[in-house]
């Protein structure tokens, strides 16, 4: 039995007692195995809340380092979050996924949308036809087929045959285009600068890390050549951010936060929170808070 090889972006905890979690197994074209822990929410939404929750824990205990509370004054208006702090801190937060490529992206999105189905007893007659159009079973097509008999409304809710069945094991050709890491986050990045949204000297800009196939070091090469452009955006901040595993009230979680952009200030707290902690193996500095 071969090994299996874990990526650079890769949770510390011991999953058993985690939550809102996916493995996922990437085959080499030399049959080596990597496996991939994602964050795994099937509500677009919630990720956002707990994304924006994570963020903010990691800026009290490392940049505050005391309690605070925290307001959400707005949401989707323009940006994902404006939050208020009792510190009297107040800033935007957006969110902005980034993968291989939108097809992979679809595909993270069917599954995603067919794990949320297993939550309900009940669901739309049309979504259990788009569900079983994207992942299609002898018997539920058999199913679909009688309700269609019996002139069933697509509004109409049905008894959903997905319930409580939440141990799917999705298969899907991995043959994406390498693109390099560089411009997957400058596309990001460029399409939210294009946004008329304002504000953005007062927004911190969170890159969702959803991609499989690059690792750690893709990250490092594309801010050497990224320096400048992330020091020119408009954006306050830019943090790179990656989800392994969280409770839904963002509790017993983990995740990575890495600056891309950041105020001098910041930098130095930083640089000196680094002091004294050697990089691991893939050299990453691990702070744990």
């Amino acid at each position: 039995m071969f090994g299996i090889r874990k990526s650079s972006f890769h949770p510390l905890c011991d999953l058993q007692d985690k939550h809102c979690f996916k493995p996922y197994y990437r085959v080499e074209r030399d049959g080596t195995v990597c496996e991939r822990i994602l964050l795994d929410v099937h509500d677009i939404s919630l990720r956002e809340e707990l994304i924006c929750k994570h963020f903010l824990r990691n800026h009290v205990l490392v940049f505050l380092k005391e309690a605070v509370r925290v307001n959400i004054l707005s949401r989707d208006n323009p940006w994902d979050f404006e939050v208020e702090l009792s510190n009297k801190e107040q800033f935007n937060i957006e969110i902005t996924s980034i993968a291989e490529d939108s097809s992979l992206f679809e595909k993270l999105k069917r599954e995603e949308r067919m794990v949320a189905s297993t939550f309900v007893k009940e669901i739309p007659f049309h979504e259990l036809k788009k569900i079983n159009s994207l992942f299609p079973e002898v018997e539920i097509s058999s199913l679909i087929i009688s309700l269609e008999a019996r002139k069933i409304a697509r509004t109409s809710m049905v008894e959903n045959p997905y319930f409580g069945k939440d141990r799917n094991l999705f298969f899907s050709d991995g043959s994406y285009g390498k693109e390099p890491f560089r411009n997957l986050i400058k596309k990001a990045i460029e399409k939210k600068e294009a946004k008329k949204n304002p504000n953005k000297e007062n927004t911190v800009l969170v890159l969702d890390n959803r991609t499989v196939t690059y690792e750690y070091k893709d990250l490092q090469e594309a801010s050497q050549h990224l320096t400048e452009f992330y020091e020119s955006s408009s954006f306050k901040e830019i943090w790179f951010y990656t989800g392994y595993c969280s409770d839904y009230d963002g509790n017993n979680a983990e995740f990575s936060l890495g600056p891309l952009k950041l105020p001098e200030l910041k930098w130095k707290v930083m640089i000196d929170a680094q002091k004294g902690i050697s990089p691991d193996e893939n050299g990453i500095v691990l702070l744990k808070i």
